[in-house]
């Protein structure tokens, strides 16, 4: 599906408030409710709306704990692995990862004593894991990615200095930095 100006307003709005009704997303659009709901509808069937939620504060509800865990896979359980995640309700995202793990879990928890349980005695039994690194997230900042980044003129992958997989940021000291010749022919 492509995406419009008027389709980012109204995905921007229901990110601020996912309880708008379609006349109030027309009338903060400057459209009919019609070409509202039309515009609403057909980005649910395109998946690009997967659903309205609500926003939790974990602490708030005792999930005042959380982590990173980096998980190490046997490469020919995959399956096993993928079927047993539906098991841990402190699982709030996974994703598969490049470089040197396979994936990540992000797990919320009560306590410390909580996520010690789920990685060194749940997790420790899964056939498909070999190993895992557990990070605690100390403070969080969460923040919407901006939608009219991908509508955006992007520049190429020479001039961006992007890589593709993993990426590890050093930085130089000031003296190193100043030595490095400018690149010619710009």
């Amino acid at each position: 599906m492509q995406l419009d100006d008027t389709h980012i307003r109204m995905l921007e709005l229901l990110r601020e408030d996912g309880r708008a009704s379609v006349a109030a997303l027309a009338e903060h659009l400057g459209i009919s409710r019609s070409n509202a709901y039309a515009r609403y509808e057909a980005m649910v069937r395109a998946g690009v709306l997967k659903g309205v939620h609500a926003e939790i504060e974990p602490a708030t509800v005792g999930l005042g704990v959380a982590a990173m865990v980096f998980i190490t896979l046997r490469q020919s359980q995959w399956a096993d692995f993928r079927a047993r995640l539906s098991s841990v309700p402190e699982l709030e995202y996974f994703a598969v990862t490049t470089g040197e793990h396979d994936a990540m879990m992000l797990i919320r928890a009560p306590d410390v004593a909580a996520i010690h349980e789920l990685v060194a005695t749940r997790l420790a039994q899964w056939p498909s894991i070999k190993a895992t690194t557990t990070v605690f997230l100390m403070d969080e900042e969460r923040s919407d990615v901006s939608l009219r980044m991908a509508r955006s003129e992007r520049t190429s992958v020479e001039d961006s200095g992007e890589r593709f997989g993993m990426t590890r940021f050093v930085r130089t000291s000031d003296e190193r930095a100043q030595r490095v010749p400018e690149r010619r022919g710009r």
